[in-house]
């Protein structure tokens, strides 16, 4: 018989993943800086400028003139020079803050990823299925790998995480998970979108169809949960050595 329960906790509320933009951007620093490097420009040019109105003075031109003209000079160098400084404060700022982000950014993909290897406990909303039968190990591997493509992000049978090389193995009624026995009942607890993992399993033709008359003694209960937590993988993670090693 095959029970469906949800969790008290309230319906599962859908999720946004928002992936990183790939796209090429322009930093604020890079605009900053080309800011300053105008600004070294004009400041330029108006220094030329005003060296070639002092050559061109006629002799009989007063000193005041000159005086003016020279002041006119260094308060435009000196306005220049001020929004140089700023602009270059700007630009620090703006680096840090977007070194800031990318190590967030960097944090957060490194946790993404531990999380799917198995190295780290996760928790999530997600569904739990247990069944009480003396299950083959073929139906525990075709179990699984309907979970996995029904999308879900972590999966673990009894006390085991699934990982990339787990294997399943033993003989009916004492199947093996990751080379470790797993007690009845079976229990999957597996991490996603809770309805669309309820919806794959308990479809017409779909697994739980099968082992309902497969096993038609077991007693299967599938519930969505808001919470579920995934032990992380106690083995050793193999790893592949480099080519330059």
């Amino acid at each position: 018989m095959i029970g469906r329960l949800i969790d008290g906790e309230g319906a599962h509320q859908p999720r946004t993943t928002v992936g990183p933009d790939h796209r090429r951007r322009i930093r604020p620093g890079q605009l900053a800086l080309a800011a300053v490097c105008l600004l070294f420009g004009m400041a330029l040019m108006v220094q030329i400028r005003t060296q070639n109105r002092l050559r061109e003075t006629p002799p009989g031109q007063s000193s005041s003139d000159l005086a003016a003209i020279a002041a006119d000079l260094y308060d435009s160098n000196l306005s220049l020079r001020q929004e140089v400084d700023k602009l270059l404060a700007q630009q620090a700022t703006d680096g840090q803050s977007s070194a800031n982000n990318d190590t967030a950014e960097l944090q957060q993909e490194i946790d993404r990823l531990a999380a799917f290897n198995g190295v780290v406990a996760v928790t999530g909303p997600g569904i739990e299925l247990t069944i009480d039968a003396a299950l083959r190990p073929v139906d525990v591997e075709d179990l699984l790998n309907e979970i996995r493509n029904a999308g879900a992000e972590a999966i673990a049978i009894g006390d085991q995480r699934v990982v990339f090389n787990t294997a399943i193995g033993g003989s009916p009624g004492l199947v093996t998970v990751n080379g470790i026995v797993v007690s009845r009942p079976v229990v999957f607890r597996a991490i996603g979108a809770a309805d669309v993992l309820d919806r794959a399993l308990d479809r017409k033709g779909g697994m739980l169809s099968y082992l309902r008359t497969a096993y038609p003694q077991a007693h299967i209960t599938l519930v969505e949960r808001e919470r579920i937590s995934l032990p992380a993988y106690r083995g050793v993670l193999p790893v592949r050595p480099s080519a330059a090693s």
